[in-house]
């Protein structure tokens, strides 16, 4: 996912003490725009050169409209970091959070409540805001998202004589396609040498899978429920794919990731995000197609990665903090951070201003944010996540059954759990 956050272990270095800051209630004044002579310090990671620019912008705008200056910590070890900062009570006046993580933040107390009117709630779309949301009052605002496509690469497809338009809408129509389809790639490639689609052992890719039909990854006590009946069921939507033969890691290819992999040409195609989109058009040259997420029982999926700004507990400059989230997250703020940067807005007047729905893969990117899922399910996600991951490779290799992993990954991810509580 490049340059989202994927997690923040549960650690008990937040002491009991940050947790007092909860009580810091928020009583400043949405009217106020005169800043002048005041700092905010913001929290923030680059994920890139132009997130460096992006953010640049956004502040430039900021202190032009307010006359306040703005202050940048930028976190290199964002996990270990921004702990130290909130044990510390020294953290930035806003920060960054990544959406799997709020509900760990919000546990804390070290979130401010935002008032929805300033930040224009509404304006946001709603399964994005609603991440940030807790019994109905809000604690962050998403600046932005990354959503999951079919990537396909056009120039494979045409040298190996299948149409686009031939690829199945549905997983159950690819698992019987694809090891055809794999047949003429070996024939015009050579056997194996470019494979026909990548999947990802990563619950942050899978998580949607999981949950069809009431599946319940994590229990609502936040303890690894992996190796529960309907998980289980799912999970062989996975299992079936790797039986096609056509079908690898990225890591399997020998790449680092999906975007690599289908760069260089290794693989035809690929359920990868927009963050991808420039490297593909810039660095690889490649000529792509993006298609909607396949179908799985009836219904398409896939997830949604975003993060928002947040408010710190404790910050000294409330009014002023709160201004910031409000602009930076704003049509003005939004749209200055959008085109420079090039991910997907978390408001769909933001979508407009900029046209992204006149380039045609960027609207399907963006019309998967209305059918998505946001990572997010408690604060153990992180924890559950780091197990189903040492062990769902022995499953889908064929090594053990998928009971035996999942029973091992729930022990460990238990075990963990029970040990930060």
């Amino acid at each position: 996912m490049k340059s989202w956050i994927k997690g923040i272990g549960v650690s008990a270095v937040l002491l009991t003490s940050v947790g007092l800051l909860a009580a810091c209630g928020n009583k400043s004044s949405s009217k106020q725009t005169d800043f002048k002579g005041q700092t905010v310090k913001i929290g923030i990671w680059y994920g890139s050169d132009q997130e460096r620019a992006g953010i640049n912008k956004v502040i430039k705008g900021f202190e032009k409209k307010t006359g306040a200056k703005v202050q940048t910590k930028v976190y290199t070890n964002f996990n270990t970091q921004i702990q130290a900062d909130l044990s510390g009570h020294k953290a930035p006046d806003a920060f960054y959070i990544d959406s799997s993580m709020y509900p760990w933040f919000k546990k804390q107390g070290v979130l401010a409540k935002l008032d929805s009117s300033q930040m224009q709630a509404s304006k946001f779309y709603p399964n994005l805001i609603n991440a940030f949301k807790t019994k109905g009052n809000l604690y962050g605002v998403p600046k932005d998202n990354s959503t999951l496509g079919l990537m396909v690469n056009k120039k494979i497809m045409k040298k190996t004589g299948v149409k686009v338009t031939s690829i199945p809408t549905s997983y159950d129509g690819l698992i019987k396609w694809l090891p055809g389809f794999q047949a003429k790639l070996d024939k015009v490639y050579g056997k194996n040498k470019v494979k026909a689609m990548t999947y990802d052992q990563d619950m942050a890719r899978n998580f949607t899978i999981m949950k069809t039909d009431g599946g319940m990854p994590i229990k609502t006590n936040g303890d690894s429920n992996l190796a529960s009946s309907q998980v289980l069921e799912n999970m062989k939507l996975y299992q079936q794919l790797v039986k096609t033969g056509a079908v690898s890691t990225a890591k399997d290819l020998g790449s680092g990731d999906n975007g690599t992999a289908f760069g260089t040409g290794k693989v035809a195609m690929t359920e990868e995000g927009n963050w991808t989109y420039q490297v593909q058009k810039k660095q690889y040259k490649t000529d792509f197609q993006v298609l909607p997420m396949p179908t799985y029982k009836g219904a398409r999926r896939g997830m949604i990665f975003t993060v928002g700004w947040g408010e710190y507990a404790g910050s000294k400059v409330k009014p002023l903090a709160n201004a910031w989230i409000a602009y930076a997250t704003s049509k003005e703020g939004q749209t200055k951070w959008a085109k420079t940067v090039g991910t997907m807005p978390s408001r769909s007047d933001v979508a407009k201003a900029i046209k992204l729905t006149d380039d045609a893969n960027m609207k399907t990117w963006l019309d998967a944010t209305k059918y998505s899922t946001v990572w997010q399910d408690g604060t153990t996600a992180a924890t559950v996540n780091t197990s189903y991951q040492n062990f769902v490779a022995k499953a889908l290799d064929g090594k053990t059954t998928m009971k035996a992993a999942m029973t091992s990954a729930d022990k460990q991810a238990n075990a963990a759990i029970s040990k930060a509580n």
